[in-house]
């Protein structure tokens, strides 16, 4: 009794508990707060780049949902002029897009509309694609040389401006298409691109302001930024190039059956050509 009355003044004396046990019970406690901290911050982590990815997405690229279809396949073919460019639109009508490779002897007449897609070169004496390109999610090029890009993803088309997206595996994933070329119009506004020195025949594939997706191009030479300036006039939201040079082929039929046809159908491309086409319904096309 002398002992526990016995207590200076800078003593502190705990009765009628176990010191190891209190502290094995403060580390269990610590440990389950841990716990619920670190869970907590892998939820709003998880969170944060969700939003994060989905705004990227948006700012990026415009994505123009799947066409409906099911009524006669064709295409809707006009013309116009805006400071002096002469412009040829043409916009498919219930078909579904897609990209092809290889060399097409003869246009099959499944396809309403087509062109050449991405650009093609030679690099250690063999033919390649220039760019990124996915054809139904079998990667058959990973160089990053332009901005621009197009992604069709089960039937959608993603135009965008952006040299890291991850549309580019998200089409290997999906089985999808994709390829690079130069963005023209990003969000109605024109793109800056390195200057050309040379007028040519040019073509884009563009999204107009009601969502529709569409080719424009041209049956007169001029710069790109004289292109891009008039399809920006044209209320074109969205635009990245496509071949255009003479030889490049783009063809439409339209809703009376005429087949329309631009560029050299017969010159003599190496296998890697490609091309974005607009497919008929199986029963129609048979």
């Amino acid at each position: 009794m002398d002992k526990l009355d016995n207590i200076g003044e800078n003593e502190i004396r705990v009765i009628g508990t176990d010191p190891h046990g209190q502290q094995k019970s403060s580390k269990r406690n610590l440990h389950r707060y841990a716990i619920i901290v670190c869970v907590i911050i892998f939820l709003v982590v998880c969170l944060l780049l969700s939003v994060r990815r989905c705004s990227s997405a948006s700012e990026v690229a415009t994505i123009t949902p799947a066409p409906k279809t099911g009524g006669e396949a064709y295409v809707e073919i006009s013309d116009t002029i805006i400071n002096n460019v002469s412009l040829h639109r043409f916009i498919p009508v219930n078909a579904r897009p897609k990209l092809e490779v290889g060399v097409m002897k003869a246009i099959p007449s499944k396809y309403i509309l087509g062109a050449m897609a991405a650009d093609f070169g030679i690099d250690r004496e063999k033919y390649k694609v220039v760019g990124a390109f996915v054809h139904h999610g079998e990667m058959l090029s990973h160089s990053k040389s332009k901005y621009g890009f197009c992604a069709i993803l089960k039937d959608t088309v993603v135009i965008g401006n952006d040299l890291t997206t991850s549309y580019f595996e998200q089409a290997i994933e999906e089985r999808g298409d994709f390829f690079r070329q130069y963005a023209l119009i990003h969000k109605g506004k024109v793109v800056s691109n390195p200057p050309t020195h040379n007028d040519a025949l040019r073509r884009s594939l563009c999204r107009l302001a009601d969502g529709r997706i569409c080719i424009i191009d041209t049956d007169m030479s001029v710069s790109l930024d004289s292109f891009s300036t008039a399809l920006s006039q044209y209320k074109v939201v969205d635009a990245v190039a496509l071949m255009g040079s003479g030889a490049a082929v783009r063809w439409a039929v339209d809703k009376a059956g005429r087949r329309f046809i631009a560029g050299a159908d017969e010159y003599d491309f190496p296998d890697v050509v490609n091309y974005i086409v607009w497919e008929k319904e199986p029963s129609e096309a048979e």
